[in-house]
């Protein structure tokens, strides 16, 4: 059975999706959504998909999947509409900016029954994957130390993103796949929490250890680091190139937009087969406990 996708939103990740959801035969780029009609022409054109349209209704007809891959703050009325319509709904990280919404858009894929889904990319990507599978087989052992930095370099955009709910939800969502939770201690945000360009978070890990968490728009050098002290060996990686230990099994080596783009497929592809129901994706519930830790984080940020 060949599932019809439509693409809601054609920026750089939509780009990657499309790639990746091409190459598969059992897959048909349908439509694609964007509120220009020119760049949705080219973006149609550029990805073989048979429609463009600045309407998603119109993008939706049709459509058995819906990808939200547009700016991060239409996540949430986006999702909603394609839910709404009764399309199984995949929606980029973060899927929507409170648990209020999460909970909203959880009953709204219960109400029409249908698959709903966030993009939680980095437990595909290959090194923290490698990381997560050594866990249950107590190679790294409890985790005692979490420690990520990430200096990140925006592509030019036309809207502004938010370092805390943003990039800042990627490591707390490792930690839920790793350890299966995070408790939110203190949370400091420039210029303020609903509009963080950077970002410190401090956390207790289940082990009664500390996650620290540095994301920053600001850096002119960029920077991602994650150290990762476990009770029996210590890792070190930056998500994408590389992966660093005292125990040589878990080494690795990779290029960072072929790891990215290879996550990304990973993901697309567990989520097309969960809803053909022939297995499962990262449920809702998961991503609901992850926006209320962050809802947590932010309001400790807007307390300092």
């Amino acid at each position: 059975m060949t599932l019809k996708v439509a693409m809601i939103g054609y920026g750089a990740v939509g780009s990657i999706h499309a790639d990746q959801l091409a190459a598969d035969p059992a897959v048909e780029l349908a439509a694609v959504y964007g509120p220009k009609a020119e760049k949705a022409s080219a973006f149609a054109t550029a990805h073989g998909i048979k429609n463009a349209r600045t309407n998603i209704a119109e993008a939706l007809a049709g459509a058995d999947v819906a990808i939200v891959c547009s700016p991060s703050t239409l996540h949430f009325q986006q999702a909603s509409e394609c839910l709404d319509h009764g399309v199984q709904t995949l929606v980029e990280l973060p899927p929507c900016l409170t648990a209020g919404e999460a909970e909203a858009l959880g009953e709204l894929a219960d109400q029409h029954g249908v698959l709903l889904g966030c993009a939680h990319t980095s437990r595909f990507v290959a090194p923290y994957f490698r990381i997560r599978e050594s866990i249950p087989n107590i190679v790294l052992g409890t985790i005692q130390e979490f420690n990520y930095t990430r200096h990140h370099q925006l592509r030019e955009r036309s809207w502004a993103d938010n370092a805390l709910v943003h990039h800042g939800a990627h490591p707390v969502d490792i930690l839920l796949d790793w350890c299966g939770g995070l408790e939110p201690r203190g949370c400091v945000a420039l210029p303020d929490a609903r509009h963080a360009q950077s970002v410190a978070m401090l956390g207790k890990l289940p082990s009664g250890g500390p996650a620290t968490i540095t994301v920053t728009y600001a850096s002119k050098l960029p920077h991602l680091r994650m150290l990762v002290v476990g009770e029996r060996h210590t890792l070190e990686t930056d998500g994408f190139t590389y992966l660093r230990s005292d125990l040589p099994d878990l080494q690795f080596a990779g290029d960072a937009q072929q790891v990215y783009e290879q996550a990304i497929r990973a993901q697309d592809m567990e989520f097309l087969r969960a809803c053909q129901g022939k297995g499962n994706f990262v449920p809702w519930e998961e991503t609901l406990k992850m926006i209320r830790i962050m809802d947590r984080f932010q309001a400790l940020a807007e307390a300092e």
